[in-house]
């Protein structure tokens, strides 16, 4: 029978980009990159829409959710009201 070895607790690993503790080893919290200004529209158009795309996906999984944080960070949007159906009609 093998004994089991005990192995020393791995400290998390610091990315060398962000300086952040990494989740996985090897993988940055974050993946930085830089926006190419030779695109053609046609790949520029592309990148467009995959953003878009992850941007609708994100807000159906956290939209209430990013909201709350906006106002929060940000303050009510021009359109909020803190009108409320008890409060009386001024007219």
């Amino acid at each position: 029978m093998m004994a089991k070895r005990k192995g020393k607790k791995r400290s998390p690993a610091i990315c060398p980009i962000c300086a952040e503790t990494r989740r996985e080893p090897g993988l940055p919290l974050t993946v930085p990159f830089s926006i190419p200004t030779y695109w053609d529209p046609d790949e520029a158009l592309a990148v467009f829409e995959l953003i878009d795309e992850l941007r609708d996906i994100i807000r159906n999984i956290y939209g209430p959710k990013l909201q709350a944080a906006a106002r929060q960070q940000y303050g009510p949007l021009p359109g909020d009201s803190a009108f409320t159906p008890e409060d009386e009609l001024p007219f």
